[in-house]
């Protein structure tokens, strides 16, 4: 699996659901949801739990299988997209995968206070999370999305040494690079070329001159104009108009260099 900054699935995720749990808005709003979800009292709960018990069941049971659900799908997502399953696929993945401890979790919530079998009712309960965890991922998703956020055109600074593998006839502003087998495809405002080299130690030689932002890209700082979400996918807008992909384990390190 390709790793970029020194980003693990793992750390990639803790790094997501850190920068998550400090909003407070997301807090009132998912502490919110399931108070009002505990004062209509769903599944028959409104008549088997006082009105306390079940407003804090309910946040109980709405914080945990959020965050259960979240974490799970987004390393299972970030994991696909690294084999190169892209979004909508990867995400459909992630969510399917999550439905499982989702379930099981629910299952034994059910068994201890309601003291229901649990596997009888995993089995019912599946379907339904399932169906949910899909619409849960795809609506948190495309509230994450944005429309086009212009990026601050980069400062010209003296170029790293790595470039001057460049040929002459080609000039050192590197706009892209994009990784062949083992070669880099070298892209500048005057041509292409290829360097036999890998993306990692390339984009390691250049430092903060540009970003990686996939397995398979790397781009210049001063060649981004904007980054935006395509197709529920986020991916970053050339000065010439291309758009390039951006990998989930890359999103990250990508809004750190250019906030």
């Amino acid at each position: 699996m390709a790793k970029v900054a020194n980003d693990t699935v793992v750390a990639e995720t803790i790094a997501e659901a850190r920068a998550l749990a400090q909003r407070g808005r997301f807090w009132a709003a998912l502490l919110g949801l399931g108070f009002v979800i505990g004062l209509t009292g769903p599944f028959g709960t409104y008549d088997t739990l006082p009105t306390v018990l079940r407003a804090a069941y309910w946040t109980v049971v709405v914080t945990t299988t959020f965050w259960l659900g979240y974490l799970v799908s987004f390393a299972v997502a970030t994991c696909a997209e690294a084999y190169g399953i892209n979004a909508p696929i990867s995400l459909g993945i992630g969510a399917a995968v999550a439905s499982v401890p989702l379930t099981a979790w629910l299952a034994g919530l059910h068994m201890a206070f309601f003291a229901t079998p649990f596997w009888a009712n995993a089995g019912e309960l599946l379907p339904y999370v399932i169906v949910i965890s899909f619409a849960a991922a795809t609506s948190f998703e495309a509230v994450s999305s944005r429309e086009v956020v212009p990026v601050p055109r980069a400062t010209s600074t003296s170029g790293p040494a790595w470039l001057d593998q460049l040929p002459a006839h080609l000039g050192k502003d590197l706009i892209l690079l994009h990784a062949q087998d083992h070669y880099v495809r070298a892209e500048t405002a005057l041509g292409q070329t290829l360097i036999r080299t890998t993306l990692h130690d390339a984009a390691t030689d250049l430092g903060d001159y540009g970003i990686r932002l996939h397995r398979s890209w790397w781009v210049a700082r001063g060649a981004i104009q904007a980054q935006r979400y395509r197709n529920g996918a986020p991916v970053v807008v050339l000065q010439d108009g291309r758009e390039l992909p951006v990998g989930r384990t890359y999103r990250r390190a990508l809004k750190d260099a250019l906030r």
